[in-house]
C-alpha cells in the first residue's frame, strides 16, 4: 500500500508552498501599500518557514518509515514463500 508515500508527497507538497509563501512575504516586505505591521509581517515570515521547513522533514521521515514498512513486508513475504 502507497498510503505513507502519498502522504509524505503531500506532506512535502504543503511544506513547500508555506516556505514559498514566507518567501513571498519577504521578498515584498518593504511594501508601503499594506494594511499589515512590519512585526505581524515578520511574525508571518517566521511561521511559515518554520511550519514548512518543519513539514517538510517530517514529510522524509515518513517517507522513510514507508520503504522500511515496504521492504519488512516484501521480506516478510519472501520468508513465508521460502518455507512453503
Amino acid at each position: 500500500m502507497n498510503n505513507g508515500k502519498t502522504r509524505s508527497t503531500l506532506l512535502g507538497v504543503v511544506g513547500g508552498y508555506l516556505v514559498y509563501t514566507a518567501y513571498e512575504l519577504f521578498e515584498g516586505r518593504a511594501d508601503p501599500n499594506t494594511t499589515m505591521t512590519m512585526a505581524a509581517r515578520i511574525a508571518f515570515i517566521v511561521l511559515f518557514a518554520l511550519a514548512g521547513a518543519a513539514l517538510v522533514v517530517y514529510a522524509c521521515v515518513v517517507w522513510k518509515r514507508a520503504l522500511r514498512e515496504e521492504d519488512e513486508k516484501k521480506k516478510s513475504e519472501q520468508d513465508e514463500n521460502a518455507m512453503k
